[in-house]
């Protein structure tokens, strides 16, 4: 009787409990979804606005200042006219250029050829430029036949100082010719700064840890609106004009005040069960007592790691079923230990293969520089990878990195992070490509990985490498007479780490058999038996008064690594890459 009472007892609070604990659930995730959804629908109607605000700020300040402009140019014309002597005059002519406040005036004959010309570049000399030998500058050739012309041309990059530039010309007055002039429109730039779309997102808070996204998408309906729930977060997506604006909050911070409310709920609930569970308790017979403590007794010993522990207690029926559960349980996780550290292992071999087959081998001696890299793994594979490839005939790149995180998924993070460094290095400059792939790598980085990286462009006519330090180890440079030092390169922020992150990049000047030595911290951070670590300073005086070839620098630094570790097992990989510029 007392076992049936027992029984119906605790089937009917658990039924209670989950009831209660369901329907508060859904109510209230309805309510909190209902709230996100009106919170983020707000916050889309203040980007919305934005956006307009901006765009019609941008159209504003573009009209006036091409009107500024072609005022400017209309006045160098009119001084042209009234004044023609000040064309001969170059000190006169440039006392115009920066009382107008331009970069450049250009004055063309009635063939369109430039016959005076004034810069704030000295250096450049613009006489004789034919106007219609370019499509830029022949768009103001019809200036000779027609003296109402005027043309604002849009900012565009300049082919001589490559930044952003904008010219203005108007018909001659006084005879055929282009009077034209030259500026970089800074407030044009500033401007659509302000009014940029990634400016907007990056500026745009939604809740705590909320995103936004603006995509191009000039397809989508006016009245275009869904709301998208994901494992995570809900999303609200809307059409503003040509862009698809989205509003993401995430799943915890949307249910704050439910889960506050069920925490309450919970508390109430498991009180209320324990002083059911207490008097019911004090029904039950020893012997059930003392068989759960003797249960207990053995789980403690079989959580704390003794899977050779037999679960013995026989008093009942029950209790010799619930120990055969549980040592056929222990048995199972036995097994399951073992299959488990097997397949560990094939994951880790497979890491391995992958890190190493896309690693370069051919270190053939070249006229001039000789190379030899290694990538030696440890246990558990990590990341590490490096590479050299040559740009162009006169170009050689260098590149070593280190990815966060072991295993399989370190191993394709870092075939993802090597082929992207590697494609952006043949077509960009070393910071631009920093700069691009930690734009790219940011993107769908839910495993939240990063890598350290050093990468560098030398130039094997003139021995100036331009290089950036993303987070990397210092280089060891040394000089041809065996002088050995650490080169304090500025250290830029680890690569996927922050899509505001912009690289810096720095010049070395290398002369003939100068040394430069890449390595990841598996060399420094070396652990031997008494948990001293290899360090930089030994690494420096292993290198000191050193005039090995790279091959024979790599096996010493190997070499000199494993015998200071000793039989001590090591967590990362070690990777070198050695360079000589002869």
């Amino acid at each position: 009787m007392k076992f049936i009472f027992q029984k119906w007892l605790f089937l009917l609070v658990v039924l209670a409990f989950l009831i209660t604990f369901a329907a508060s659930w859904h109510l209230h995730s309805y309510l909190a979804e209902l709230s996100a959804i009106d919170m983020l629908e707000s916050t889309l109607s203040g980007v919305s606005r934005k956006i307009s605000i901006t765009e019609d700020n941008l159209k504003a300040v573009t009209h006036l200042s091409d009107a500024a402009a072609l005022a400017k140019t209309h006045a160098f014309a009119l001084l042209i006219a009234s004044d023609p002597s000040i064309l001969h005059n170059k000190e006169k002519l440039d006392a115009v250029r920066k009382k107008l406040d331009v970069d450049e005036l250009h004055v063309s004959d009635e063939k369109g050829v430039l016959q005076w010309s004034v810069s704030f570049n000295k250096s450049l000399n613009y006489r004789g430029y034919d106007m219609n030998s370019q499509e830029q500058s022949a768009a103001f050739m019809p200036a000779l036949t027609d003296k109402k012309f005027e043309l604002v041309q849009k900012p565009q990059v300049s082919g001589s100082y490559k930044i952003l530039f904008q010219y203005v010309g108007v018909a001659r007055i006084d005879k055929p010719g282009i009077v034209q002039i030259g500026y970089r429109p800074e407030r044009i730039i500033e401007a659509q700064h302000l009014a940029d779309i990634k400016q907007i997102e990056e500026d745009t808070r939604i809740g705590t840890n909320g995103t936004l996204y603006i995509i191009e998408k000039p397809d989508l309906p006016a009245d275009y609106k869904k709301v998208t729930r994901t494992g995570n977060s809900i999303q609200l997506s809307i059409a503003f004009g040509k862009y698809l604006l989205t509003a993401e909050l995430p799943e915890e911070e949307m249910y704050v005040s439910r889960d506050s409310v069920l925490k309450v709920l919970i508390i109430g609930n498991l009180i209320l069960f324990g002083v059911i569970f207490i008097l019911v308790s004090r029904l039950l017979q020893k012997v059930v007592i003392n068989g759960i403590y003797s249960v207990n007794e053995s789980l403690h010993e079989i959580t704390g790691g003794n899977l050779e522990k037999q679960v013995s207690v026989s008093t009942t029926a029950e209790f010799c079923t619930l120990s055969n559960g549980i040592n056929e349980t222990v048995s199972a996780l036995k097994k399951a230990i073992e299959n488990e550290a097997k397949r560990l292992d094939a994951e880790l071999e497979m890491g391995r293969m992958i890190q190493t087959s896309i690693l370069p081998v051919d270190f053939t001696d070249n006229e001039r520089y000789q190379l030899h890299a290694g990538m030696f793994t440890a246990r558990e594979v990590g990341g590490d990878f490096y590479d050299f490839f040559a740009i162009d005939k006169d170009h050689l790149a260098i590149l070593i990195a280190d990815v966060s995180g072991k295993g399989i998924t370190a191993a394709l993070y870092m075939m993802t992070a090597k082929t992207l460094l590697k494609e952006l290095l043949q077509k960009h400059p070393v910071a631009e490509a920093f700069d691009l792939a930690n734009q790219e790598l940011c993107k769908n980085n839910k495993a939240h990985m990063f890598l350290t990286a050093f990468a560098g462009v030398i130039d094997l006519n003139t021995g100036i490498m331009t290089c950036v330090n993303a987070g990397h180890n210092p280089p060891v440079f040394i000089y041809a007479d065996g002088t050995a030092q650490y080169l304090k390169i500025k250290h830029c922020l680890v690569l996927s780490a922050s899509r505001k992150a912009r690289y810096t990049a720095v010049d070395l000047q290398f002369k003939k058999d100068d040394k430069i030595i890449l390595y990841t911290d598996g060399v420094t951070e070396a652990m031997n038996c008494s948990k001293q670590l290899f360090g930089e300073e030994r690494l420096l005086q292993t290198l000191s008064a050193n005039n090995a070839s790279p091959q024979e620098i790599v096996e010493l630094i190997r070499t000199e690594v494993s015998e200071f570790a000793g039989a001590e097992p090591q967590s990362d990989d070690i990777t070198l890459l050695v360079m000589r510029y002869k």
